[in-house]
């Protein structure tokens, strides 16, 4: 370490610890700024190593200790804080016993990523004492409030008590399978800007890696799906276990089926209509991603990119 990675590390955790404590005041500015608590432990662990990136924690715990106290220390260091470092630290992983760097493969971290994310959902859970019916009450009250403030501004009733309870219900049975792929998803996000962040100033230490080519999952991946899946159908926490396993596999499949699709539209005339309209329906429409993901099932099965040969690589390292 030197003066100036040091001093980077120490920025970085003081403004992890700003995102991380943005919702305390500024309300839903600060909810959608803590979204992005991780990227600047990233960017330390992509610029300027692990060291660097487990320092950058610690001033980010220690910062938030002193406006929550040790119990949200605590909640940020295992929500986010060991997350990212060991992420960063995977991704900074690299071997050269013939001469030329070898980096830890994409497809590895991808896939502990999502066991990763399954692992806090459960954890949090746990801390909590989720079940299916508390989950149900939550949202509840939520959609109760929301339904109240909705039938004043229109005048009339706008959801029955048996509509609520209905849609309360659905909206729990979701929770297990969308939390993990929520996590993932954010992840990824933050782990693509601070790459791109780190590297504008020349401080990333692992090449560029070309995304739609690279974005893999290991076979095995395709077991542990299927096992989330048929475990699934199980009661008890057995199978909220096993649903909140498959959303964040099924989160990791969306990822490979994306950059499938954009590998292998490249070079289309079509290509940033139909890749505008694909993700724009995600945002409606758990079908599509639902297809997505069996498309990286199947590209995980039958490498269907490298059966397309490299005629369809492009030039732009991450498009």
């Amino acid at each position: 370490m030197n003066n100036k990675s040091t001093l980077i590390a120490v920025v970085c955790g003081l403004v992890t610890a700003l995102l991380f404590l943005a919702p305390l005041t500024l309300g839903g500015l600060g909810f959608v700024m803590s979204m992005f608590t991780a990227m600047p432990l990233f960017v330390a662990a992509l610029g300027f190593g692990t060291i660097n990136a487990i320092v950058a924690g610690v001033i980010a715990a220690v910062a938030v200790s002193f406006f929550t106290g040790l119990n949200g220390a605590l909640i940020v260091g295992g929500a986010t804080l060991l997350p990212a470092i060991w992420v960063g630290h995977m991704v900074g992983l690299s071997r050269d016993d013939t001469g030329t760097a070898e980096w830890f493969p994409v497809s590895t971290i991808l896939f502990r990523m999502a066991l990763m994310c399954a692992a806090i959902a459960v954890a949090f859970g746990a801390m909590i004492g989720y079940s299916p019916e508390w989950a149900a009450e939550q949202v509840s009250v939520i959609m109760t409030q929301f339904a109240s403030l909705q039938s004043e501004a229109a005048g009339v009733p706008v959801l029955s008590a048996e509509d609520i309870k209905s849609r309360s219900v659905a909206a729990a049975n979701i929770i297990p399978l969308a939390m993990p792929v929520s996590l993932l998803l954010l992840m990824v996000i933050n782990l693509v800007l601070a790459a791109r962040f780190a590297r504008k100033r020349s401080w990333v230490l692992r090449p560029q890696v070309h995304l739609p080519s690279e974005t893999a999952l290991p076979q095995m991946a395709v077991g542990v799906f299927a096992v989330g899946v048929a475990l699934s159908f199980f009661s008890g926490p057995v199978a909220l276990v096993a649903q909140v396993v498959t959303g964040a596999m099924a989160g990791a499949f969306l990822l490979v089926g994306l950059a499938t699709l954009h590998f292998l539209t490249f070079g289309t005339p079509v290509r940033g209509v139909f890749l505008g309209i694909t993700y724009f329906a995600l945002l409606i429409s758990r079908v599509l991603a639902g297809v997505i993901a069996l498309i990286g099932v199947a590209e995980t099965l039958f490498q269907i990119r490298a059966r397309r040969g490299n005629r369809n690589t492009p030039s732009q390292p991450n498009s």
